[in-house]
């Protein structure tokens, strides 16, 4: 009978053993945010197949949500309602990344290190910039709005993303956003005014028009588009 047990015990100890070879780290990263002022906060992002998207006890490290002083800065991914400075998962893609500004830096960079694995990209909404995460990321600096200066929360700026491979030309709130052109050339006119002249367009683009009232014209590889910027309102009464 004990040896049967022995037997029994020795099998569950193989297989398990055998479920963790099995295992894969497919990617591993530790992004640094620092403000202007030199305070930095880090996260460490592992994409493993063994593991799960929601938040696991032993393997996700929750975020210490504590700034120190005024320069101190706070960078984490989101999990749910779990804001971790640890990450395994499944799965990154999707991974919203969250900061918190510090009291007096609106000018910020990420910076990558200890990378291993699958290359991947980070999608900074704002900027409507891709940053490719592999072992030669550059850092990349962003800036915030000034009314984000003072510990406030942004959640909802990066997020792990495919960058984009269907050819789009968008024109929203005043941004032309030029995906998947790549190499090909952009002008964009007011009248005889050259406002942007680009010989050769990035896997991504976004310009801001704000600045401009009335009929542009964008030509994209030899193409045409009639666009207006600022448009006014007209209002309708009842």
């Amino acid at each position: 009978m004990f040896n049967k047990m022995k037997k029994i015990f020795i099998s569950a100890m193989a297989l398990a053993v055998s479920v963790m070879a099995m295992a894969t780290e497919e990617a591993f990263v530790k992004i640094t945010l620092a403000g202007e002022s030199g305070a930095s906060s880090i996260v460490r992002l592992m994409q493993d197949d063994a593991r799960t998207p929601e938040y696991e006890s032993g393997y996700d490290a929750e975020k210490m949500m504590y700034q120190a002083n005024s320069k101190s800065v706070l960078l984490y991914a989101i999990a749910g309602s779990q804001n971790l400075e640890n990450v395994m998962t499944n799965q990154l893609l999707g991974l919203e990344l969250g900061l918190v500004t510090n009291q007096v830096d609106q000018n910020y960079t990420l910076t990558f290190s200890n990378f291993s694995g699958n290359e991947f990209t980070i999608h900074d909404r704002v900027a409507n910039q891709y940053i490719t995460v592999n072992a030669s990321t550059p850092a990349y600096a962003f800036s915030v709005e000034a009314a984000q200066v003072g510990r406030v929360a942004i959640n909802d700026r990066f997020v792990i993303e495919a960058m984009p491979t269907e050819p789009s030309l968008c024109f929203n709130y005043n941004v032309l956003e030029i995906n998947a052109h790549t190499g090909e050339a952009l002008v964009v006119k007011q009248g005889d005014t050259e406002i942007a002249n680009v010989a050769s367009l990035p896997a991504v683009y976004s310009l801001d028009l704000s600045a401009y009232t009335g009929r542009l014209v964008v030509t994209l590889n030899g193409q045409d588009y009639q666009i207006d910027a600022n448009p006014a309102v007209t209002k309708v009464n009842p």
